[in-house]
């Protein structure tokens, strides 16, 4: 059997792009660098140059997932002449959309299943991604909407309830595609966070 070359023009990002379309087909389990070579029509060794092993592949995913998502969520969230609820609820339909898009992917970013040590590179992207959500909650503390408190807690029980809204909504009992269950939850969220006067 003749070995096909290593040589092609991005060799990371087509084995990249590849693996995030069998992670959404197929799942985690079925991705292996020895079918992602030769779904590019490379040899098989090639993907070594890139990715040590599988969970190199997929910690590369899950960094490359925060990555996206962090763009999408400081769009969203950025200060721009809209008010602290708006602003909220942007961010809201923004992350619900992801998790709705890339359901497979964000899966993956959630769960250590398959990385056996969070590297500093992810959780720096982790951290990145999350960063800005992190600051609208202290824009909101500062204008009096948010109770004070731990901004790191309140804006993590903020993804929380958003990653439950996705996971309904991929599994068909809520309709992602409106946005009004992301800002629902928002509006009740900014409600039950009010401070007390």
């Amino acid at each position: 059997m003749t070995e096909r070359p290593y040589h092609h023009g991005d060799l990371r990002g087509a084995l990249l792009a590849q693996a995030e379309e069998t992670l959404q087909s197929s799942g985690a389990e079925a991705l292996s660098l020895r079918e992602l070579a030769r779904a590019v029509g490379v040899s098989h060794a090639a993907p070594r140059r890139h990715f040590e092993d599988k969970a190199d592949l997929l910690g590369t995913l899950v960094a490359s997932g925060f990555g996206r998502l962090g763009e999408s969520l400081a769009v969203a969230a950025s200060p721009d002449g809209r008010d602290f609820v708006d602003r909220l609820r942007a961010v809201a339909v923004s992350f619900v959309r992801f998790a709705t898009d890339n359901p497979a992917l964000v899966d993956l970013m959630s769960t250590n299943r398959y990385l056996a040590e969070a590297s500093e590179e992810l959780v720096a992207a982790r951290e990145a991604c999350f960063g800005c959500v992190n600051d609208l909650v202290a824009d909101g503390q500062a204008s009096g909407q948010v109770i004070a408190g731990d901004v790191r807690q309140i804006a993590m029980m903020l993804l929380a309830t958003l990653q439950g809204i996705a996971v309904l909504a991929n599994n068909k009992m809520l309709n992602p595609l409106d946005g009004q269950a992301a800002v629902g939850a928002v509006d009740l969220l900014l409600t039950g966070l009010a401070p007390r006067g």
